[in-house]
């Protein structure tokens, strides 16, 4: 089982709540929104979600449909290598200038470092070519954003001011 906070597989242990296991107190005190979110209606969600996915686009104001989106990027310098995967809340056409800005930079400053930016770089590159031919939420509000729907209304409850 993995711990919804910090995602680190749990062996042995924990806190435990409800069907949710913890790999500690830490965790289980950071995941306050999440336990909140988790006791949210779907009803609720689902409407806050559509009502996301059919706004304007946060980034450039320009119509949606708007939902979340990855890029990937990576960068090396000789011995360190550095990779990560950024979700976005945007439209599709947002979405591909940051799809195509991380590709690119990932080309240019991925392969130089020993020996996993030799190993990663075709990956990120590949995932965001991938990234690129897809269009979550084409439909309606994918699951990644009721997910991120979820947690935004919770966040509000629990930090009004936030």
């Amino acid at each position: 089982m993995l711990c919804p906070t910090c995602g680190n597989q749990i062996i042995f242990g924990g806190i435990k709540d409800g069907e949710i296991r913890y790999c500690g107190k830490k965790c289980y005190e950071a995941d306050e929104i999440g336990r909140y979110a988790r006791e949210l209606p779907s009803r609720a969600v689902e409407m806050f979600a559509r009502e996301i996915h059919s706004g304007p686009c946060p980034k450039c104001d320009g119509n949606g449909p708007v939902d979340i989106h990855n890029s990937y990027s990576v960068y090396s310098i000789i011995l360190y290598t550095s990779w990560k995967t950024d979700e976005h809340l945007i439209c599709k056409k947002c979405a591909l200038k940051q799809q195509a800005t991380d590709l690119v930079g990932s080309f240019l400053l991925g392969w130089w470092g020993f020996p996993f930016g030799l190993i990663v770089t075709p990956i990120q590159i590949l995932m965001n070519v991938a990234a690129m031919f897809q269009t979550p939420g084409s439909d309606g509000p994918s699951q990644n954003l009721l997910e991120k729907s979820r947690r935004i209304i919770a966040a509000r409850q629990i930090e009004p001011d936030a």
